[in-house]
């Protein structure tokens, strides 16, 4: 990527590839961008300009700047792990980024929601006693899933001190299964719910 860094005087001090990384992920780093991912942070600097110091302002310094950006962008049929948060729909989250959404019709069939542990479950046996057949996915749950599908919105910026508006779409989600063998909870098929990788 590249972009131009603007250098504040406060940062002089430090050394000049410290200063670009530090303004840039202030800029990226934990920011969607727009058709690229979730910003997670500056990976290097791999050239920058000389500077440019604007006198008539505060004095700061200016470079334009080509660098490298990590990001989080899963690919089609990725499987992921994550945490149940919610129910409406059920919404895994990453630890880092909780708009990924798991559609009822994408739950492993048949699956229907039970309203007393308010908690969508896999009916798997419906012939075994006392609920014994029904694999449940409780909030909290370690959970894999596989995206399926991708959705950037243009929300246009939010200024610091807007309120939090509940009918805003997210800039970024993703609609993810786990409809298929091995997906679903780790323990229904024999793995362990608390395997690296899970935030």
């Amino acid at each position: 990527m590249r972009d131009n860094v603007r250098t504040h005087p406060a940062d002089f001090r430090k050394p000049r590839s410290q200063a670009l990384m530090d303004a840039l992920n202030a800029k990226y780093a934990n920011k969607i961008l727009q058709n690229v991912g979730l910003g997670i942070r500056v990976w290097d600097v791999l050239e920058a300009s000389d500077e440019m110091v604007h006198m008539v302002q505060d004095g700061s310094s200016q470079s334009k700047v080509t660098f490298r950006l990590v990001v989080f962008r899963p690919f089609k049929s990725e499987i992921i792990q994550g945490k149940v948060v919610s129910h409406d729909p059920i919404n895994g989250v990453r630890g880092f980024f909780d708009d990924i959404l798991i559609p009822p019709p994408f739950l492993m069939q048949p699956a229907k929601f039970h309203d007393t542990d308010k908690a969508w479950y896999w009916e798997y046996d419906p012939e075994l006693p006392d609920d014994a057949g029904l694999l449940f996915y409780y909030v909290g749950d370690v959970i894999r899933f596989k995206m399926e599908v991708e959705e950037f919105v243009d929300v246009g910026p939010v200024r610091p001190g807007d309120p939090p508006d509940p009918n805003r779409k997210a800039p970024y989600s993703l609609i993810a299964s786990c409809a298929e063998p091995g997906l679903g909870l780790p323990q229904w098929w024999g793995g362990n719910d608390d395997e690296e990788g899970e935030e």
